[in-house]
């Protein structure tokens, strides 16, 4: 049994994900491919793809060309959600309309989209839980703990007995829901625009971002919602945690996690870069909830409005832990 895996965007998630699956599929007489724009996978295909020192680019194939999907048996979305759009378009123009579809976005709203607009296609949800940061042009760095979730397909479970440390689950969205938790501190540390080991070790911005997990569970409760645990800490433990001394938060909790000191969000790293964010799809997926359920989220509320203030400005904005929550309304 062998599969074409193609992986449309070779950013750091895509390019980690195929690194990790393409040796061993390789060995099944199958194959990765890598869609990506040209001066992104320009370097790779001159030098090896390293992530944490390990070459891993001979088994995987690099192009800008999306015409590389007509005979894929698997197609991984893994780029930024507001490229999804364009690889819609890209996916309905040139995939087979039997090849399922796995996506790898951040929060909901990607997959719920792609249900919407591709009709028959099998769609299926994926979640990464780490993060993965460029430390050049063709290396990589994986920060965080946690293993890889993803929808039960014959497919990913495939990718499983390859020997992957993947979670497989019939239904990933309580997971999903977990993530979308941890992931409403991107916004929080796109603003403050300093790494999260400096950030976390301030009260103040940690307060933000109990406010905003709480805001979060209350609209989940009201509307329902299942959601699982991601990552190692409770979310409801946490709204204590976070508001704990600095000095004691630094000694029960940052000290004991090993947090890469200069790791940022993707959110930090675009906000910098001048790219758009993927604010609607994180936070602005809990304010969505809260009006379709008549609640108030004021914090992931002002959270989306400084986000995209922030993306029309020439500069990031760097505020202050007093600043932000003055902006916040704490």
């Amino acid at each position: 049994m062998s599969y074409h895996i193609v992986i449309l965007g070779a950013g750091a998630i895509g390019c980690h994900f195929g690194a990790t699956i393409a040796a061993d599929i390789l060995a099944e007489n199958g194959h990765v491919t890598l869609i990506g724009r040209e001066t992104t996978i320009a370097p790779m295909q001159k030098a090896a793809l390293t992530i944490d020192n390990k070459a891993t680019a001979k088994a995987v194939t690099f192009t800008s060309d999306p015409a590389a999907m007509k005979d894929a048996d698997l197609i991984v979305l893994a780029l930024k959600s507001h490229a999804l759009d364009a690889a819609i378009e890209q996916i309905e123009t040139f995939a087979q309309p039997e090849t399922p579809i796995l996506s790898l976005l951040n929060g909901i709203a990607p997959v719920r989209t792609l249900q919407e607009r591709l009709g028959a296609r099998r769609v299926l949800a994926g979640m990464v839980p780490f993060n993965v940061v460029w430390t050049s042009p063709t290396e990589l760095h994986r920060s965080g703990p946690g293993e890889i979730a993803l929808e039960r397909h014959e497919i990913t479970v495939w990718l499983k007995q390859l020997g992957h440390d993947f979670h497989i689950a019939d239904d990933l969205a309580p997971i999903q829901y977990g993530k979308l938790l941890l992931n409403l501190i991107n916004p929080i540390n796109a603003l403050a625009g300093i790494p999260l080991h400096d950030m976390l070790s301030d009260r103040g911005y940690r307060r933000i971002f109990a406010e905003a997990i709480a805001e979060a569970l209350a609209v989940y409760d009201t509307a329902g919602i299942t959601w699982e645990q991601v990552g190692p800490s409770s979310p409801r433990l946490a709204l204590k945690v976070m508001r704990l001394p600095n000095w004691l938060f630094r000694k029960m909790v940052l000290n004991k996690q090993n947090l890469d000191r200069n790791s940022m969000t993707s959110m930090a790293s675009d906000l910098a870069a001048g790219k758009p964010t993927e604010i609607d799809t994180i936070n602005g997926e809990i304010v969505r909830l809260g009006q379709l359920h008549n609640l108030k989220t004021p914090i992931n509320t002002s959270l989306v409005a400084l986000v995209k203030q922030a993306e029309a400005s020439s500069s990031p904005p760097k505020l202050a832990a007093s600043r932000l929550l003055q902006d916040v309304g704490l």
